[in-house]
């Protein structure tokens, strides 16, 4: 007997303090549905996809065969290269002076708006990029083998992620858009331990929207002084629905999607772009991994959007006006992106 979509729902509340004031937090179930019925295009599952990701811009999978030995391979050859000196890690940053752009390490090139308005540098997430599939501009540790755990886990990202894009329509011969011969871009994420956790920005990760097509989630995974433990309540993902920042609890055996801005923009406003935000823990000693995969248009893509957000200047037109990707991209890295002294 098959089973049909199972969904997480549980609520619970709790206090923290951010800025001073308490605060509640709230838990937004997830939508997670079956792998199995998935890839049988079973009409309720794919129903739950379309309708989550509309609603709330966030949807799991669970089920996905290896998923969670690759995830856990992934994180721990991610913990073993984060340990490294600076120095070392630092060598293998982009050298922007020989037009290298984003491939490898990176720490604080990001800024995002906090709730009072102020501008801060997100200094405490610390990122690591490559093309997924493997690409010869890739750029790997020659200390770990990071590569191998990297690739894995973002191929199947990938191959499950593609395959959502397909069913929910934002992707195909029927929009005239195709992502075939498009690398994605996996990023490892870790988020540092700070003695001071809250006292001017109370975010590992700012509120912001993904700016390209769709992303795919590995779950965090968090530790104190290299133990393994559950995530913390107070943090972790937070999305905004109706108007509140509501936290997704992590599983370890899903496999979460969020939609992008493009992919808004793509579908006329079928699907919602997630605003998101990652809640640091409250304890000085919690350190946190994870890995995002982002999935991109043909820089050359050009769209016709009547979505809202084609009101944004980014767009660089009014509604119906054409726009490629190229210039929604390179228009969001502008705001987001800080710049080298």
């Amino acid at each position: 007997m098959k089973m049909k979509a199972c969904f997480l729902n549980c609520a619970c509340a709790l206090l923290v303090f951010c800025y001073g004031a308490a605060e509640e937090v709230e838990i937004l179930p997830l939508d997670v549905v079956s792998y199995e019925l998935f890839i049988q295009n079973d009409p309720e599952t794919v129903e739950t996809l379309v309708k989550s990701l509309h609603k709330k811009g966030i949807v799991g999978i669970r089920g996905v065969p290896g998923y969670l030995e690759k995830v856990q391979r992934f994180v721990e050859k991610s913990r073993i290269f984060c340990s490294l000196p600076d120095s070392v890690k630092e060598f293998y940053a982009p050298n922007h002076d020989l037009g290298e752009m984003f491939l490898g390490y990176e720490k604080g090139k990001e800024k995002f708006k906090r709730p009072d308005g102020k501008w801060v540098i997100d200094d405490l997430k610390v990122s690591y990029y490559a093309y997924v599939p493997e690409n010869c501009e890739n750029k790997w540790p020659l200390e770990i083998d990071l590569r191998t755990a990297f690739q894995d886990l973002g191929m199947v990202m990938a191959e499950v992620g593609e395959e959502v894009m397909e069913k929910i329509n934002l992707i195909g011969s029927s929009r005239g858009i195709s992502i075939a011969d498009t690398p994605k871009v996996g990023r490892m994420l870790y988020y540092q331990k700070s003695a001071d956790t809250h006292a001017d920005n109370p975010f590992w990760c700012g509120a912001h929207h993904d700016h390209g097509m769709f992303t795919a989630l590995a779950p965090a995974t968090y530790f104190v002084e290299g133990e393994q433990i559950s995530e913390p309540e107070e943090a972790g993902l937070f999305v905004k629905v109706d108007g509140t920042f509501k936290k997704i609890q992590a599983d370890p055996e899903v496999m979460m999607f969020q939609a992008g801005e493009f992919g808004q923009l793509v579908t006329n406003d079928a699907i919602k772009a997630t605003e998101h935000r990652v809640h640091k823990a409250q304890g000085p000693r919690i350190e946190r991994y994870a890995m995002a995969l982002f999935f991109d248009a043909s820089m050359d893509t050009v769209i016709h959007s009547f979505s809202e957000l084609a009101q944004d200047s980014r767009y660089g037109g009014k509604a119906g006006d054409p726009c490629t990707y190229q210039h929604w991209h390179e228009e969001s890295f502008k705001r987001y992106t800080v710049k080298d002294p």
